[in-house]
């Protein structure tokens, strides 16, 4: 009998060092179960995180489960221990529809949440900050950011460097799609007036906005200019006060022949950032299936720093399309993008430093060549000058089955693979997971959230992937 119980032992043990060596602590080490953030009747979507600041997760997702679409937050430590009650806290729940919801870090272990809404009639944006004991600190109804009768849509926020945020978006307000903003301090006052101030109101339409922080409580934005045939990049800094700082309107980044899109941008560290976007100068059919992807070093004065028009970071005679960015940590910068130079859709990535010389391979480096298709790349810092990228895969689909899965791979600084050929499977559960968005976990890992049909209707699951 003590036989039988010192080997029981020694067998929970050698789990418990496995466990432990592997850094997936309470986490699941099954691709196909992982944790339910939650799974309550009716649709739950478009989860999005942000770190707690005490090395775990909140995370915010739209919710049907009363009928109609409202916001609902979770809080989950390191161990994937849910710390607020049982399928989220609600956010908001009352009038009309809510959704979308983006969030940034309050400073003080909570999150700040944005989202779209309609208890206006029109779609505004609203706004809660949410403690770290999963309490409304704003109006029980939210902060309004913008409730101007015009129409207002995909909204973006990130701190502002003083525990509140900068959140933008498209507006109608003038007839057309104009870039706006809005400041709201950790109170939840707004520091740039009555519904926002235009980052761009020119003539014709500006369209689908990235902005990223000055360091210094202002912010720089990018947009796609699509008031012409002929799409074009421009960027905005607004300063802490909401003043323009690159002119009364704004600086081209690329305005070559042909069209140019999908723009998102990153601080550089020293006041200015770098944009990657879609570039199809060398589409001459225009048929918009021969995306290149480009890149743009903008100093602290809105000037370009590198050759007219952008650098090149893969410009090969087939379609990139879906570009993401972040700063390597070392004045330089990351990007991956789907690639269909092999047919099918896989996924690639360059690392470039200030003065615009790939670091990597010419044309990228693959980071997924598996079979079928893989989309939606996505990336963040791993802490070491590289990438964890993940994205939605394919690889499993066959006769009349769609099998979404979710992958991630990490990429040190010199372009090394570290998590094996072709990434490794963060889910690969029965039916759809699709929407994935991923915070660092501090240690070289990640969070990644996501939406999941594995129970026959949309839910939300998590994942931590950190192998040490």
């Amino acid at each position: 009998m003590m036989t039988r119980i010192n080997g029981l032992l020694i067998i929970a043990l050698i789990f418990f060092i496995v466990s432990s060596e592997s850094g997936f602590c309470l986490w699941p080490n099954d691709p196909e179960q992982n944790v339910p953030v939650c799974v309550v009747a009716g649709v739950q979507e478009f989860p999005f995180l942000v770190e707690d600041g005490s090395g775990g997760v909140i995370v915010t997702w739209h919710d049907f489960r009363n009928g109609n679409r409202d916001i609902y937050a979770q809080r989950i430590n390191a161990d994937g221990e849910l710390l607020w009650a049982k399928d989220g806290i609600p956010v908001y729940t009352d009038e009309g529809e809510q959704g979308w919801p983006v969030s940034v870090s309050d400073g003080a272990g909570g999150a700040i949440i944005a989202w779209m809404d309609s208890r206006n009639s029109g779609q505004d944006i609203y706004a809660q900050r949410v403690s770290a004991n999963g309490k409304l600190l704003w109006d029980a109804t939210g902060v309004p950011v913008c409730v101007d009768d015009a129409f207002q849509e995909d909204v973006m926020a990130i701190p502002d460097g003083s525990d509140g945020v900068i959140l933008t978006w498209e507006d109608w307000r003038n007839g057309n799609q104009d870039i706006y903003t809005q400041r709201l301090d950790a109170n939840g006052k707004p520091v740039w007036g009555k519904n926002g101030i235009p980052a761009c109101k020119a003539e014709g339409d500006q369209y689908d906005p990235s902005v990223t922080t000055d360091g210094k409580s202002g912010a720089i934005f990018v947009w796609w200019d699509i008031s012409s045939s002929d799409w074009n990049i421009h960027a905005q800094h607004l300063d802490a006060d909401g003043n323009p700082v690159w002119g009364e309107s704004s600086v081209a980044v690329c305005d070559e022949p042909g069209a140019q899109g999908n723009p998102l941008i990153v601080g550089d560290g020293a006041g200015g950032a770098y944009v990657v976007w879609v570039d199809y100068r060398n589409d001459e059919m225009m048929m918009f299936a021969n995306g290149d992807i480009y890149i743009q070093h903008l100093n602290a004065n809105g000037v370009p720093l590198w050759r007219k028009g952008g650098v090149p970071i893969c410009y090969l005679p087939s379609n990139q399309q879906q570009p993401a960015i972040i700063g390597d940590g070392a004045r330089g910068a990351v990007v991956t993008w789907w690639d269909e130079r092999d047919v099918y859709s896989d996924i690639y990535a360059q690392r470039i430093d200030g003065y615009g010389s790939v670091l990597w391979q010419e044309n990228g480096l693959p980071v997924c060549v598996a079979e079928g298709l893989q989309r939606e790349p996505r990336l963040i810092s791993d802490g070491t000058n590289g990438a964890i990228i993940y994205w939605k895969d394919y690889r499993r689909d066959y006769g009349d089955q769609t099998a979404d899965d979710i992958y991630v791979q990490r990429i040190n600084a010199e372009g090394e693979i570290l998590w094996g050929h072709n990434g490794v499977a963060v889910c690969t559960a029965d039916n759809q997971q699709i929407t994935p968005h991923a915070v660092a976990d501090g240690e070289g890992g990640v969070f990644i959230a996501w939406t999941d049909k594995r129970n026959g209707e949309e839910d939300v699951y998590i994942q931590r992937m950190s192998f040490k």
